[in-house]
């Protein structure tokens, strides 16, 4: 069962190093979370390509659904999250990724174009079974966050700083409908920034083929100090977003091969870009 430019950005401008940090919104990982531990041996592979697109970003001074006019932001990814069981209880968790990241700012009367492309952060870690039943399942996870984006650059495609995330997970399920809940901290190594990090899925199974899920992602940055310096603010992130993915099982030989489709806005956020993201993927179960 398996149910994140240092110029100005157009009209609206960004503080200093969030512009490079706006891709934070469709870079920073979360691992394949699932409170349900699969067996020993026994796993879900997820690959799949996401396209985020943005020409609006948040206000850069209070937290809202409020956008202005801003740069354009487009980026194709390529993402690959699984979990693959070990044993007593325990799962390796994982969320590999790398694209390719426009921008396009107006600025003077002109349009400046830049581009970055590479792997991006990557995140890994264990997740701890505790109740495991068919109705309910909960877990702790601990994950580790690996700066291997290019944070350097314009765009960034990583924040630029090892983080650890420590997370608990709640699954419930009964008849054709499930719910999971998923909430912990990234807290970075440098202690400048602590995200809260909380998502809530919510599916149920439509026909015998066909699933639908819906997410609300949300997250939250308490900084140390009030302004920090442009190398840390990668670590700012301050966003709403909600998602929904239809998933077909099929029969056969591929039954264990499920195409999704998903869609995902930005509803509210801070200081960066507000988009839209189209994923299209499949879930292989082993």
């Amino acid at each position: 069962m398996n149910v994140a430019g240092r110029n100005a950005c157009g009209k609206y401008r960004l503080p200093a190093g969030a512009c490079a940090l706006a891709l934070s919104s469709i870079a920073m990982p979360m691992a394949h979370a699932d409170p349900w531990i699969p067996a020993a041996g026994q796993g879900i592979f997820e690959p799949m390509l996401r396209y985020f697109s943005a020409d609006q970003a948040f206000s850069q001074t209070e937290f809202g659904p409020a956008t202005s006019a801003s740069s354009q932001q487009r980026e194709t990814q390529l993402r690959f999250t699984g979990s693959h069981g070990i044993g007593d209880r325990i799962s390796i968790e994982y969320d590999l990724r790398g694209g390719a990241v426009v921008e396009r700012h107006h600025h003077a009367g002109r349009t400046v174009t830049s581009r970055s492309s590479g792997l991006e952060d990557q995140e890994i870690g264990l997740n701890f079974g505790l109740r495991q039943s068919r109705a309910l399942a909960d877990s702790i996870a601990v994950n580790v966050v690996l700066p291997t984006g290019r944070a350097t650059q314009s765009p960034a495609l990583g924040a630029g700083k090892a983080a650890i995330e420590p997370d608990f997970e709640l699954g419930l399920a009964g008849g054709r409908m499930f719910a999971t809940l998923i909430a912990g901290a990234r807290a970075f190594v440098d202690g400048a920034a602590v995200q809260m990090r909380t998502t809530v899925s919510l599916g149920a199974q439509l026909t015998p083929r066909f699933t639908l899920a819906a997410s609300v992602f949300f997250v939250r940055t308490h900084q140390r100090q009030p302004l920090l310096p442009v190398a840390d603010q990668g670590e700012i992130y301050n966003l709403l977003r909600a998602g929904a993915k239809l998933e077909y099982r099929p029969t056969g030989r591929l039954r264990h091969w499920r195409p999704f489709i998903g869609y995902e806005d930005s509803i509210a956020g801070k200081g960066i870009h507000a988009g839209r993201r189209l994923v299209i993927g499949c879930a292989i179960h082993y």
